[in-house]
């Protein structure tokens, strides 16, 4: 089940999708994750799809837009590392503030070509203590290959 949700960071109302496992009994808590977008991304690109995987295994997921993004207040299409670090973290403290959620499970994924966002709010936030982060991109760019060792 998908729920419209907002939160704020800095200041600014970030706009997000709070999706519930389908199976969640009233009173229940389950594990947290915040699903992050890339640099460029929207929450409503391919992250939902990805929401839905994760509520089948047990998952509360949160998916949401950054500063200037999306539905997201702030100046459009404006990339700010920084202040990406505080809306993750204002994503994982309302994740975990949520009644379906385990306030000590909240953890991150980010998928960006360079996804340091997520880790360094998990870093500098103790409500989190997974952090899942993956580059694309890494796997596209060219490696040194080295030829076969011969016997």
């Amino acid at each position: 089940m998908k729920r419209p949700v907002s939160f704020y960071s800095e200041g600014m109302k970030l706009d997000g999708d709070l999706f519930l496992p389908d199976d969640i009994a009233a009173g229940e808590k389950r594990a947290g994750i915040v699903l992050c977008h890339g640099y460029t991304g929207v929450k409503d690109l391919y992250l939902p799809d990805n929401a839905r995987v994760l509520n089948l295994a047990g998952y509360v997921v949160l998916t949401f837009d950054y500063k200037g993004w999306g539905k997201s207040e702030g100046p459009r299409t404006r990339l700010d590392p920084h202040g990406r670090v505080a809306d993750v973290q204002a994503a994982m403290t309302f994740l975990g503030l949520q009644p379906e959620v385990d306030e000590s499970t909240p953890a991150t994924s980010d998928t960006a070509p360079a996804p340091l966002s997520a880790r360094r709010a998990a870093v500098r936030s103790r409500a989190g203590p997974a952090v899942r982060a993956r580059s694309p991109a890494r796997r596209a760019r060219p490696r040194s290959v080295r030829p076969p060792r011969w016997r």
